[in-house]
C-alpha cells in the first residue's frame, strides 16, 4: 500500500488569513522546525518530521 499524501499550495500566510476569515481568534502556524523543536527534540531513534510537514492551531 501506498501513503496517501496531500499536497496544499496555500502558504502558511494564506492559511492563518483563511483560518482568521473563518472566525477563529488565535491562530498559529508550526513550520517542520518548529514540529522537531517541540515534539522530536533528545529521541534516541532519531525519528524527524518529513520536510514540508507544518500544521495550523486555530482556535476560537
Amino acid at each position: 500500500r501506498h501513503p496517501i499524501r496531500f499536497r496544499s499550495y496555500f502558504t502558511p500566510d494564506d492559511m492563518l488569513q483563511l483560518a482568521r476569515d473563518s472566525g477563529f481568534r488565535d491562530v498559529r502556524h508550526l513550520s517542520t522546525a518548529d514540529l522537531t523543536t517541540r515534539y522530536f527534540a533528545n529521541r534516541p531513534d532519531g525519528l524527524r518530521p518529513q520536510v514540508g510537514e507544518s500544521f495550523l492551531l486555530a482556535t476560537t
